[in-house]
């Protein structure tokens, strides 16, 4: 099945998971809810817009760089009058002394993933434009979080399998070391009978409740790139995918 590689990184990322009061944290990758938001505004969709067709989008998430958790501390509305700053639930204006508020959101900084993107061959077709040509510019969860290198990588008859060859964003390994473990999440069962590990309380589209999702993950041994990081990452993949063609 013809399928998009895609790439994400940046020097922070945020895929949320459920606000508890004033902490937004995040999930350790992208979640299946953010990579098709990231889609659907690509291709100059609004927020309310449905997108039924990008529910029938398989992802596999190639863990290069799994980042570290930060916490940037938040204050809203700080210093303003009651009446100008961010109002009650309710819509009324706050008291006195309670306009400013305070919040805590995590974000995944360093992290790097390469995406397996599978589906329909028009939703492809439509999700590659999109990704290669965006209407809005791209931002990874939130809209402080821009890529630092392009999404789009190119097109691919087996995605899936050419995650194992594509290089990894990460420094190269001692000369020793011949192979790297590489956690790949899967939205779907790897192989048939295949026991989800775990369930992912997922980000929901504009209008819709959160939902539990299985996942799958797998360690595996890869071949270790020849790549390190920044301009020598891209040096790397631009001449593996040039070489693949």
């Amino acid at each position: 099945m013809t399928g998009i590689l895609a790439h994400l990184s940046a020097p922070w990322q945020s895929f949320g998971l459920q606000a508890e009061h004033n902490i937004h944290p995040t999930e350790k990758h992208p979640t299946r809810g953010a990579l098709i938001g990231l889609i659907a505004s690509a291709m100059g969709r609004s927020s309310d817009h449905p997108s039924p067709d990008l529910q029938h989008l398989g992802f596999t998430i190639r863990i290069d760089r799994v980042g570290e958790r930060e916490v940037d501390f938040h204050t809203i509305g700080g210093g303003l009058p009651p009446h100008l700053a961010v109002p009650k639930a309710e819509g009324g204006p706050r008291d006195e002394g309670t306009s400013t508020m305070v919040t805590e959101r995590a974000y995944r900084a360093g992290a790097a993933f390469t995406l397996a993107i599978t589906g329909p061959a028009d939703t492809i077709a439509h999700a590659a434009h999109a990704l290669a040509n965006p209407v809005y510019g791209p931002y990874l969860g939130r809209r402080s979080c821009p890529p630092d290198v392009p999404i789009f990588l190119t097109t691919h008859p087996d995605p899936v399998a050419a995650l194992d060859h594509l290089p990894l964003h990460r420094p190269a390994p001692a000369p020793w070391d011949e192979r790297q473990s590489v956690g790949f999440i899967y939205d779907s069962a790897p192989e048939p009978g295949a026991r989800p590990d775990r369930q992912l309380r997922d980000q929901p589209l504009p209008g819709r409740h959160f939902t539990d999702r299985d996942v799958w993950y797998r360690t595996r041994h890869i071949p270790a790139p020849d790549a390190g990081l920044g301009t020598t990452y891209l040096t790397a993949l631009t001449d593996y995918l040039e070489n693949a063609r």
